[in-house]
């Protein structure tokens, strides 16, 4: 235990009127600071021996005026969050009130807590890991239930379970290969036992190759996936935008121009948050320059973009405003940009005038082989691409279910990834740092496996043992304290 030699206070609900709010207090003397500002409402009772996980009713008093009625809850060292004495205030929760209490603790002697410093103060006193610390963070900044249900599992110890396991299988191997080196003269039972060991090493990196797959499969889950609206003018991309969203966001009208700037919305589709920016519309010979600012700014989102929606309107011919489109997703593609683009033609609802020439399958064409087109058909000649382009009406609705399959689908993501017994059973890491760790984990291991068990034992326990180190590092061993404050900067104050 590093117990901490001074007491931190933070609010730790959202800031804004609600019906309750929280005051949190941790440290040494966090009793002694609720004892000088808390009155019981029951006379008989004394705060310094109110017993631990016990809940009071009372007043927090400033010089015997009440600042408000609340309930107090005293969790004592080391059974509470941070393995401290903690003192919870709830109270109501108006601004001011939790303003006032919080001042009144800061003036009987607690300090402002930083960022996370509750959860830092969990971790550095041993009751989490750090795989457990940050799954909090995690959890509190979770849009979907798939990032809930992963983050739980690491808060419950799923992570720390696995890498552990792990770690200890590669010290086996590490005390196997220090034998071999302290008994060189047994020949026989030492090739034995050093060609068992690598087998087993060789096991430990493909569970390892496994974990990283399947992290880089839910990346997108946890960080959402990026996608852009593209189109000329009044094609439907801000109705489009108001449709996912469900309220009018973007401004629709039939003035051409009238999104000027990038508007970015965060919608959670099929369980995976997904950022979608509606961007303004393309004209070839703009002479505005707010509005040339505005395609500035989409041919920004469109290289950010994970998956790009070219929009077309279907009641339309194709015209050089769509070609000037395609000519900006190409200019980035050329520039080394990978890009998915989901053709989608708009205005079903409408008589349809867009196939009435193939101009818009010569355009297709160029964008094959630069971007990765999806539904993936090779647009051999018009009716492949009339027969599997996706077809919606933002006024009737048609077609948009189809549409968001394939935003998913097109990146390889499916929300049943974890139905699975082999998903459930594999080690499933929820952020770069965990990766990276994983990573380097793998690649001392395969470097251990490369060379010759017999001739070089020393450098192959070298090899493991770094390994290892890594892996710890994953749950927090091993780390500096500004690696530690960067880690925790991320969380919320009252954390």
């Amino acid at each position: 235990m590093t117990y901490s030699e001074d007491t931190i206070v933070a609010i730790s609900t959202p800031l804004g009127v609600s019906g309750i709010g929280i005051v949190r207090l941790s440290g040494p003397d966090a009793v002694k600071i609720a004892e000088k500002i808390f009155k019981p409402k029951n006379p008989s009772k004394v705060v310094a021996t109110l017993r631990t996980f016990t809940t009071h009713l009372g007043y927090v008093v400033d010089n015997n005026k009440v600042v408000d009625e609340v309930l107090m809850t005293i969790m004592r060292a080391p059974h509470s969050y941070t393995c401290e004495d903690v003192v919870e205030f709830s109270c109501h929760g108006g601004p001011l009130i939790l303003k006032e209490v919080l001042e009144l603790c800061l003036r009987n002697g607690a300090r402002i807590a930083e960022p996370g410093e509750f959860t830092k103060r969990a971790f550095l006193n041993g009751r989490i890991d750090l795989s457990q610390a940050e799954a909090v963070c995690e959890l509190i900044n979770s849009k979907t239930e798939l990032q809930r249900r992963l983050s739980t599992n690491s808060l419950l110890g799923k992570t720390k379970e696995k890498i552990t396991e792990i770690a200890n299988f590669v010290k086996e191997a590490i005390a196997e290969i220090e034998v071999a080196i302290d008994y060189p003269d047994e020949e026989d039972i030492k090739t034995i036992r050093l060609s068992i060991t690598k087998q087993k090493i060789e096991d430990v990196i493909s569970e390892i190759r496994t974990a990283v797959e399947y992290t880089e499969k839910i990346f997108p889950i946890i960080n959402g996936i990026n996608v852009a609206i593209v189109g000329k003018v009044n094609v439907g991309k801000s109705s489009l935008l108001n449709l996912l969203l469900n309220y009018e966001r973007a401004i629709v009208s039939d003035i051409p121009g009238t999104t000027r700037d990038t508007i970015s919305e965060i919608v959670n589709i099929k369980g995976i948050p997904i950022r979608i920016v509606d961007t303004a519309g393309i004209r070839q010979h703009s002479q505005d320059p707010i509005e040339k600012t505005g395609i500035e700014r989409t041919k920004n989102a469109v290289k950010d973009a994970d998956v790009i929606i070219l929009m077309f309107d279907g009641s339309q011919e194709v015209s050089d405003d769509d070609y000037t489109v395609i000519k900006i997703i190409l200019t980035i593609a050329n520039e080394g940009y990978n890009k998915t683009v989901i053709p989608v033609i708009n205005k079903i609802d409408m008589p349809q005038k867009i196939f009435a020439t193939d101009k818009i399958m010569k355009m297709l064409m160029e964008l094959q082989g630069k971007v990765r087109l999806y539904p993936e058909v090779v647009f051999n000649n018009f009716d492949d691409f009339k027969n599997t382009v996706v077809k919606i009406s933002c006024v009737t609705k048609e077609g948009v279910e189809g549409l968001l399959n394939n935003i998913v689908s097109s990146q390889s993501i499916y929300s049943d990834i974890f139905s699975s017994q082999d998903a459930q059973e594999t080690l499933i890491i929820t952020n770069m740092r965990q990766k990276e760790l994983l990573v380097k984990t793998q690649q001392e291991l395969e470097k251990a496996v490369s060379l010759d068990f017999d001739t070089s034992a020393e450098l192959v326990s070298e090899h493991l043992k770094e390994a290892v180190r890594n892996l710890q590092r994953i749950l927090g061993g091993d780390l500096t304290e500004d690696v530690l404050d960067i880690i925790f900067s991320r969380f919320c104050v009252g954390k």
